[in-house]
């Protein structure tokens, strides 16, 4: 069951209650879903999320009944109805008990990292399983409990995926960056969801010409490796302190801290920039 906050949600062109969780929507079949970080009020980086939205809509031929700018202004609506300065909004799209194409917009349950974590980094561990169809959110209730399973067994922040050829994916709910010498490396594009903030790691690496390759990353390269980091909407960025009992020298890496430094400066130019449209 969705864990749904605030007042009000939408459901198609629909503003509802909460009061009434009997009167949820009901889907039929798999649905895709987005989530969204709102912050100060601003829905950050709304345009990405809503292109990679609509990607995952047209993987399962079911295009939202609503254009990109009726969704965002919906997501406005919405956050002023309850009155959300910083939280998760999340999107659902599927198809109703009636063949009836459903889109739910809500505000859920939403959880950041404390600030001792971006200062000192978080503990990460391995876990041995793959995504279906990397590349779109699709809703997977068995994968879900497994991550979440494993993260308390093991007691850590992250888990990094490894495939059947003991090569790092992804985390289970970030991307992941490795450091080695001057350059940065990450898993490809085929193999991973393609994430928001990975994408505006990619965009500071461009302006500050650091390399960044997309390769295979072996799990051996992990002892090697001079820092490394994960990055997703309600994370940001997040520097990785040790991934099992491997300690990672991630928070004296010059190429991380300048990314963790550049990306806090591209959320604030964004907000700044679209200060507006929540009015």
């Amino acid at each position: 069951m969705e864990k749904i906050e605030g007042q009000f949600y939408f459901v198609n062109e629909r503003l509802e209650k909460t009061e009434d969780s009997a009167a949820f929507p009901v889907f039929e079949g798999q649905t895709v879903y987005e989530l969204i970080r709102v912050q100060d009020g601003i829905a950050l980086f709304l345009e990405d999320h809503l292109e990679r939205f609509f990607r995952s809509a047209a993987y399962l031929d079911l295009p939202p009944d609503a254009t990109p700018s009726d969704i965002a202004e919906r997501i406005y609506k919405l956050t002023e109805a309850n009155q959300v300065n910083e939280k998760n909004v999340k999107l659902i799209l599927g198809k109703g008990t009636s063949g009836e194409s459903l889109l739910w917009i809500f505000f859920t349950q939403s959880i950041y990292p404390p600030a001792a974590y971006y200062e000192e980094g978080i503990r990460t561990s391995l876990f041995h399983i793959e995504r279906l169809d990397p590349n779109i959110k699709l809703v997977r209730g068995d994968y879900q409990k497994a991550v979440l399973q494993e993260r308390a067994e093991k007691d850590v922040y992250e888990l990094l995926l490894v495939d059947a050829n003991e090569e790092i994916t992804e985390g289970s709910r970030t991307n992941v960056f490795f450091v080695k010498g001057s350059a940065l490396y990450t898993p490809p594009a085929k193999s991973v969801l393609l994430g928001i903030v990975r994408k505006k790691v990619f965009e500071i690496c461009e302006k500050r010409q650091i390399p960044i390759h997309e390769l295979p990353i072996p799990v051996a390269w992990i002892d090697s490796c001079e820092g490394a980091f994960v990055s997703g909407t309600g994370n940001n960025i997040l520097p990785i302190s040790a991934i099992g009992e491997e300690a990672i020298p991630t928070m004296t890496n010059e190429i991380v801290q300048t990314i963790l430094s550049d990306y806090a400066e591209l959320v604030k130019q964004y907000k700044d920039n679209h200060g507006s449209a929540k009015k």
